[in-house]
């Protein structure tokens, strides 16, 4: 049960009232902007800061230029003279047979990664620091009923990971696609000398799977020790010294050699999370990054000779299976509206490079069709949050749909032979590399070379 204070704001500030559940990017992206817009914003977070920075890595999120200019405008480009910049994109496709091919294009303008403790855990603070209130609590669907039916709250949005129990609050949509495929991924940043670390974003893509490199902003876990004495009451505030790393993602295809099931779950082996899933970090992660390391060679012997060169920072191994979901954004609860954002209710390829951006496009267009509506007195009922969603379909969901389900599909026998070679035609030029580099900022302008 919620104390008192937290019933009610003060009766004579009338500013209407969010509660978001979660504190991923999307969750986070829209709290900001609401507390922009005057709002009252309660953000549940089943981690405190110190916990977040002493947990090991989450999946890191590649910030593309158009996304970063968002971040930066809401004040949340924390890192923007630290993150090492990358400023193009090389691509190399590799058939299983023929000669592979590979293109060089520059980006808009400079792309970023941030360790995903960094930007959960010093948004957070930001989200504090504009006024928002963050409650450190793991939140079930009787906690997002009891807010519902409690009619405190104007807004109601739950934006959780992927596995929490609280997406099952959205019905399945068998109408639509994220275009994503079920994978393995499989992380580990990698610290190297400053001269081995690439101003660019290297991808590599075949029948087995797609392998990303770029430059990231990492910081070391703090250990149990830091995160009890950081914890208390009058502890200081939390800080640590990021440095620059090289972040190696793979997204294997299940099945495929890059796949590493048969490394990190060997007959007999029980050892799983309470909820079924493959444990995501130690031994099992290790694991699983010895077995692509060892498939690299025969890919990119030149990516695995650097990979090589480098050192495994502690706690930045990660697998994770993924297994993608699309659900309906809006529920109601107790009579109330619920609109769901981000991975609750929306896969995203992750080897399309887009899942920050469908972030932050989903949560800044709610924002902007909720600031609209209340400048011309409109309620923000079910009808409306459905719609403002369906505005974020619009202008951004369905082109990267469309992207993630090209990636997905490449490799597939699937896609028609004039789109394989009109994409091949339209990147062997500068200027069509360039512009599919600009439709990787912008789905929205990829659509066209999709279609050829």
């Amino acid at each position: 049960m919620l104390g008192a204070d937290e019933r009610r704001w003060p009766m004579m500030n009338p500013a209407p009232r969010a509660v978001v559940f979660g504190s991923g990017h999307s969750a986070l992206t829209l709290a900001t902007g609401l507390l922009d817009d005057g709002w009252r914003v309660d953000v549940f977070t089943r981690h405190s800061t110190p916990e977040i920075l002493g947990n090991p890595a989450g999946l890191t999120q590649l910030t593309l230029p158009s996304v970063h200019a968002t971040e930066l405008a809401l004040g949340l480009g924390l890192w923007q003279h630290t993150a090492p910049p990358a400023h193009q994109v090389r691509m190399r496709m590799t058939p299983p047979e023929g000669e592979a091919f590979a293109f060089t294009a520059p980006l808009p303008g400079p792309a970023v990664a941030v360790d995903h403790r960094l930007k959960s855990a010093y948004w957070l603070q930001h989200v504090t620091n504009r006024g928002g209130r963050v409650h450190e609590r793991t939140c079930t669907s009787g906690d997002v009923a009891g807010f519902a039916s409690s009619r405190l709250h104007d807004l109601v949005v739950v934006a959780p990971g992927v596995d929490s129990d609280l997406r099952h609050l959205f019905s399945p949509d068998p109408d639509r696609t994220g275009g994503a495929t079920d994978r393995v991924l499989v992380q580990v940043h990698l610290a190297v000398p400053d001269e081995l670390l690439p101003e660019q974003v290297e991808v590599l893509t075949c029948p087995w799977g797609e392998v990303m490199v770029y430059p990231v902003l990492t910081v070391d876990g703090l250990a149990p020790s830091q995160v009890r004495a950081l914890s208390a009451l009058d502890a200081p505030p939390v800080h640590v010294t990021p440095y620059a790393a090289l972040c190696v993602q793979v997204m294997a295809r299940t099945h495929s050699p890059l796949d590493p099931a048969s490394a990190i779950t060997p007959q007999g082996d029980d050892s799983e999370t309470g909820s079924g899933l493959p444990r995501r970090h130690g031994a099992h992660a290790q694991a699983a990054w010895a077995h692509v390391l060892g498939q690299l060679p025969a890919l990119a012997p030149e990516l695995a000779g650097l990979c090589a060169q480098g050192r495994v920072i502690p706690g930045s191994e990660l697998v994770r299976e993924v297994h993608p979901q699309v659900r309906r954004p809006v529920t109601t609860i107790a009579g109330t509206p619920v609109v769901g954002i981000g991975d609750a209710t929306m896969t995203v390829e992750h080897a399309s490079g887009q899942g920050a951006g469908a972030s932050t496009w989903v949560a800044s267009t709610l924002r902007d069709q909720i600031r609209q509506q209340r400048q011309a007195n409109g309620v923000l009922d079910s009808a409306f949050l459905t719609g403002a969603w369906e505005a974020y379909w619009a202008r951004h969901g369905q082109y990267t749909s469309a992207f993630g389900g090209f990636v997905s599909a490449y490799w597939s026998g699937v896609l028609p032979e004039h789109v394989l070679t009109g994409f091949a035609e339209t990147v062997s030029t500068p200027e069509g590399a360039a512009a599919w580099a600009a439709g990787l900022d912008d789905p929205a302008r990829m659509n066209h070379l999709l279609t050829l």
